[in-house]
């Protein structure tokens, strides 16, 4: 037999689910700073060593090219997880404003 769950937990419930939601695309979007400073950092390596600014053998450039793409998958991996984390947050508080609504408070003065 399943459980009804009070109205009032199922909202802090939500809350809290909310707040994960949340710091959790807060990690995806300074993952994906540190990522375009890796892709910065690999182009400015890249464009040093082919202008003759800086010496480096094959592993320099090796080096240079994998920190722009590895920023770039980075980048594009966690800007799709927080667009999905941002969108089950949204679900979420639309059906806690739903439950809220339900519950027909009123205002006091």
């Amino acid at each position: 037999m399943e459980q009804i769950e009070d109205p009032s937990s199922r909202i802090e419930r939500l809350e809290e689910e909310i707040a994960a939601l949340e710091e959790s695309a807060e990690r995806c979007g300074k993952i994906m700073l540190a990522a375009q400073v890796g892709v910065a950092a690999g182009i400015l390596g890249l464009a040093a060593i082919l202008l003759g600014l800086i010496r480096a053998g094959g592993m320099g450039f090796v080096f240079a090219v994998a920190a722009a793409l590895i920023g770039i998958v980075s980048f594009g991996s966690n800007r799709s997880t927080r667009d999905v984390l941002r969108a089950q947050a949204r679900q979420k508080r639309a059906e806690r404003d739903r439950l809220i609504d339900a519950l027909a408070p009123r205002t006091v003065h």
